[in-house]
């Protein structure tokens, strides 16, 4: 959230008053001094203490549930979170912050300290562009979960009885995609998967699940690509969900947070939870 001229401005500012340089100037960019190196593993060491002064001082008498988490529009994510906070209505104060939104915002979001975990989706041949990115915003990781996507469609839908389907089937049908995704990412959208959105010459773009559940249930022949549904909510929803094959159908959830960031014991139980729903939907 920084334009280049005045990133720069401040770092020489910074070497001016250290009175030494931290970057030198290359062709191929930016890289750190010797002197700038050690500058830098104080400084972030220092970003910790900070954070870890900043939780020491939530922690009142009251007993606040502080928990900020940014996910992809995924119901098994919904479904476990929903599970973990009814475990929590003991307290008696909450600041709970939960987002939908896609994997480069969710990135921004945590490294910017607007968040505190993410997770982040994409397809598995985008690992090391992620990884890259993940470092530059001095960021670490857990695995979550890698998984095959399936359809999601209406059990009135014409190929809801139809087995071994493929991406070939879906060219006379309506796909719905979330709107706001970014590539690489989990997304369908003709310019981010053309082997897969291609295949269909009808696509909807929308901006929350809520809308998508209810053109799934109403909207002859529509589709949407998704990580494996909670069999309740299936149920709830009249929906039915359908392995698909076609190329590159692996994809990674993972879970992100600060260099350092010390998760809270309800932070470790959220996670818990969602590990919890991705053993038994696995």
């Amino acid at each position: 959230y920084m334009n280049q001229p005045h990133l720069s401005k401040i770092i020489r500012e910074l070497e001016r008053d250290l009175g030494c340089p931290i970057f030198d100037r290359t062709s191929r960019g930016m890289v750190p001094t010797k002197r700038g190196e050690e500058f830098l593993r104080y400084a972030k060491a220092i970003l910790v203490q900070e954070e870890q002064i900043e939780a020491l001082c939530q922690q009142d008498a009251g007993r606040t549930l502080t928990v900020s988490l940014a996910a992809p529009r995924a119901s098994y994510i919904s479904y476990g979170f929903a599970s973990f906070m009814r475990q929590m209505t003991d307290y008696p104060t909450m600041k709970v912050d939960y987002r939908e939104t896609n994997s480069r915002d969710i990135i921004r979001g945590v490294s910017g300290k607007a968040f505190d975990l993410g997770i982040v989706r994409f397809q598995s041949l985008y690992v090391p562009y992620y990884q890259k990115m993940l470092q530059d915003e001095n960021l670490e990781s857990q695995d979550l979960w890698e998984f095959s996507c399936n359809l999601l469609m209406s059990a009135s839908h014409p190929l809801a009885e139809r087995g071994d389907l493929t991406y070939l089937d879906l060219g006379d049908y309506v796909e719905l995609v979330q709107g706001d995704t970014k590539a690489p990412s989990f997304s369908f959208e003709p310019e981010d998967s053309p082997s897969v959105s291609g295949s269909s010459r009808k696509i909807i773009s929308i901006y929350d699940r809520g809308s998508q559940f209810e053109l799934l249930r109403q909207l002859p022949g529509a589709f949407m690509w998704t990580s494996p549904v909670p069999y309740e909510l299936l149920n709830s929803l009249a929906l039915i969900q359908k392995p698909c094959t076609y190329p590159g159908n692996l994809h990674k959830d993972i879970l992100v947070y600060r260099s350092g960031y010390r998760m809270s014991r309800e932070e470790k139980e959220l996670v818990n939870c969602l590990r919890r729903l991705v053993s038994q939907l696995s």
